[in-house]
């Protein structure tokens, strides 16, 4: 039996979440893909969610997730500081979206609906993923939710997330916990100095 992936999966948007595989926790940065059994957890933690059989992503090809995980990373970090993103990040996404075409293909629902699905035209189930999650980060850079994108202001947080409320602040009630606790702290020392 597999382990389960250990670090943050919050119901972000794809990018976000590859984003997110680099995370703060006992004071250090861990990386939530060291290894290619860290990387199956991940991509079955996030099996719902994907256009392909998580168990036919092959963890072996690691490497072409942290590159993704790379530019990912740079691009919304460039989104984030209101900066155009950078060429080579661009050029990085727009090859992995391209690694599996996709068409719009009908599917007939029981109650005589035509729904429109997407199907991924790719080699392996691989590339359909790498390429699912460089279209999601494209379509978060272009598109409205661009202006959601948030980083978390918990200390030691390196998380982002997106906004879905108003008032939302932090990537989890435990970071606006954390910073809700620093800032009492912080006021007490005042009081006492």
């Amino acid at each position: 039996m597999k382990a389960p992936y250990p670090g943050p999966v919050r119901h972000e948007p794809l990018a976000v979440e590859l984003h997110n595989t680099l995370y703060a926790a006992r004071g250090g940065l861990i990386d939530g893909l060291e290894t290619p059994e860290d990387l199956g957890a991940w991509i079955d933690a996030l099996a719902r969610r994907l256009p392909t059989p998580a168990g036919e992503v092959d963890a072996g090809r690691r490497p072409e997730f942290l590159a993704l995980r790379g530019a990912v990373r740079e691009a919304l970090h460039a989104a984030l500081g209101g900066r155009p993103v950078p060429a080579g990040a661009l050029e990085a996404l727009n090859e992995a979206a391209a690694r599996a075409p996709v068409s719009p293909h009908a599917v007939e629902q029981p109650d005589g609906e035509l729904r429109a699905v997407a199907r991924y035209h790719a080699a392996d189930a691989t590339d359909v993923a790498l390429a699912a999650i460089a279209a999601d980060a494209i379509d978060l850079l272009s598109g409205p939710a661009r202006e959601d994108l948030r980083a978390c202001t918990a200390p030691s947080c390196v998380l982002m997330f997106s906004k879905d409320h108003p008032r939302r602040k932090w990537c989890s009630a435990s970071c606006g916990n954390r910073a809700r606790q620093a800032r009492h702290y912080e006021r007490s020392r005042r009081r006492r100095s």
